[in-house]
Formats: C-alpha cells, sequence, structure tokens
C-alpha cells in the first residue's frame, strides 16, 4: 500500500483553510506544533477582530493568540510568520486599548521582520496598514509627531507589498480600505485596487473572508457614492462591531 506523507498539523490546515475558526483553534493547540499555534493563533485573532463585539471579550482573545505565539516561538524561535502574528496581534491590543507604546513596538517588530526579509510581502502591507491606520484615527499631524506614521511611508509600503505579491486578496483589500478610510477622494483609486477582486486566488480561510470583503467595498465603489463607499470599507475594518 501507497502511504502518503500527512502534514502534522493537517487538521488545523483544513480547519483553517475552511475559515471553521474555532475547529483551527482547537486542532492547533491539539496538534501543539510552531505552525499549528500559529494557526490557532491567527484563527483567534478572526474571531476578536471580525465576529466580536464586546472589547473585554476581543482583548481576551487577543491575549490568548499571543500565548498562541510565544508558545510556537518558544518551539520555533526563527519563525517569522509567528513573528509576524505576534506583531498583529500586539497591534490590535494597541488598536482596543488606545496605546502608544504598544503601537510604536508593533511598528519596531514590523520593521525588524522587514529588515531580515525583506521580500515579505505581508510584513510590508502590515507596516503600509499600520502607517495609513494611524494617520487616518488621529490624523497626520499627530501621527507623525506621536508616533512617527506617514501617509508617505503607507503608500510606499503597500506599493513594494504588491510588487512583491500583486494577486495576494488581502493586500488589495487592506490598501483599499485604509484609502477609504483616509479619504473619500481615494474612492478611485480603491476601485482600481479592488478590480477583478473576485477572481484572485484565496488560499486560505482568512483570504477567503477578505475576499469576500473586497467583493463588498467594490461593489460599493461601483455605485458612485463616494461617502457610502467610505462607510462600508470602515465597517469592514477589524473590531468596527465594537463601539
Amino acid at each position: 500500500m501507497l502511504l502518503i506523507a500527512v502534514p502534522a498539523n493537517a487538521a488545523a490546515i483544513d480547519a483553517f483553510r475552511s475559515g471553521d475558526w474555532a475547529a483551527a483553534v482547537r486542532e492547533g493547540r491539539a496538534e501543539n506544533s510552531a505552525a499549528s499555534l500559529v494557526l490557532a493563533g491567527r484563527a483567534q485573532l478572526s474571531i476578536a477582530g471580525y465576529q466580536t463585539s464586546g472589547k473585554d471579550q476581543a482583548l481576551d482573545l487577543v491575549a490568548a493568540a499571543e500565548r498562541d505565539f510565544d508558545a510556537a516561538l518558544a518551539r520555533s524561535p526563527s519563525n517569522v510568520e509567528a513573528q509576524l502574528q505576534k506583531a498583529v496581534a500586539i497591534a490590535y491590543r494597541a488598536q482596543l486599548t488606545k496605546g502608544i507604546g504598544l503601537a510604536k513596538e508593533v511598528r519596531r517588530r514590523f520593521e525588524t521582520i522587514i529588515a531580515a526579509h525583506p521580500d515579505n510581502s505581508l510584513a510590508w502591507g502590515a507596516l503600509g496598514g499600520w502607517h495609513g491606520g494611524a494617520v487616518a484615527t488621529v490624523g497626520s499631524f499627530l501621527a507623525g509627531t506621536a508616533l512617527g506614521a506617514k501617509k508617505s511611508e503607507m503608500e510606499r509600503c503597500y506599493a513594494q507589498a504588491l510588487r512583491l505579491t500583486p494577486n495576494l486578496p488581502s493586500t488589495r483589500v487592506f490598501f483599499a480600505i485604509t484609502l477609504m478610510d483616509l479619504d473619500e477622494k481615494n474612492a478611485p483609486r480603491a476601485a482600481n485596487l479592488l478590480k477583478n477582486i473576485e477572481s484572485l486566488p484565496a488560499g486560505d480561510g482568512f483570504e477567503a473572508m477578505v475576499k469576500r470583503q473586497g467583493v463588498e467595498l467594490a461593489a460599493a465603489l461601483a455605485r458612485g457614492d463616494a461617502k457610502t463607499a467610505q462607510a462600508t470599507a470602515r465597517r469592514l475594518q477589524a473590531f468596527s462591531r465594537i463601539v
């Protein structure tokens, strides 16, 4: 009989690929490898950001995700995905608590990953989102003086992410959402980014979820009402359910 090698974290992979976040958490922890723990943490961040309406519950989920990323890094300190997702989790915590110190730490972590792995498009996109999100939240002046965040850096980072992986749904969707959050006048650029978004391949449940967001935003932009499209973009952001 021919035996086919199965990845040790196959159950967690399958759950994450299908977008079954609860199963991804359960299976990822049960398998207890660096890769499976990263999937468990990512699943919890997805629940926290897009399915949770209470701040305390969201913070608890983010904290649990951080513990999974820490456990993954304890097993594999050089695991770049675990490093990146740990930074994303801290960014979520900074967003929920409005922590300036945490926000600065996030930037340092993203920049450290990029310095060591300049071909990592996800890190470039995450740093672009950090700059754009900061400016959209507190304005150019305060973002620049308090955090060193700049709209020009958002543009540079997202441009590099697109050069590295032009067809990754999340890169295009997050860039479009960030542009609309900054200014409704960015509607033509956002629409161009989302052109043919429905035809892009989604490699896992997270990419599929973000792709659906892109299709929804593209439809709103196509109707020509930039103000409504901006409201749609903001509703699609992580933690938009939390008042």
